[in-house]
């Protein structure tokens, strides 16, 4: 109907911003701690969250949307990409542990699989 305001469920941007606040709560501690080595892997990831967060801030202030969402999309799946290298043993050598545990990888995950499944509906409502 005309005139009716939108639900709290149609406005799904915002609810994207939160989840990805609580994936940096979760990560950025867990970079801090990754020894002098690979503190290039560190500074990487933390600036990929900051990117996706600022981006998500664009996503609800933008009235064209397509393009930041695909933006917010690449930058999840280098953050993807980034967790999954930090836990894999084959970077590192078979001498050092990986920085993030088996534990913290899947956690780490869950958080980007539930950011993506938002990001993609969200997409999909655009090009509807």
């Amino acid at each position: 109907m005309q005139g009716e305001r939108p639900t709290s469920e149609q406005i799904q941007p915002f609810r994207l911003k939160t989840e990805i606040e609580n994936m940096i709560k979760y990560g950025r501690p867990l970079t801090l701690n990754f020894s002098r080595k690979d503190k290039d892997l560190a500074i990487e990831m933390r600036e990929t969250m900051l990117r996706m967060y600022k981006l998500s801030i664009e996503l609800e202030k933008k009235y064209y949307r397509k393009t930041t969402a695909q933006e917010l999309d690449v930058e999840l799946e280098s953050l993807r990409h980034l967790v999954r290298m930090a836990s894999e043993k084959e970077y590192f050598g078979t001498k050092y542990a990986p920085p993030l545990s088996t534990h913290q990888y899947e956690t780490w995950s869950r958080y980007n699989r539930t950011i993506g499944n938002m990001l993609g509906a969200y997409i999909k409502s655009l090009t509807k």
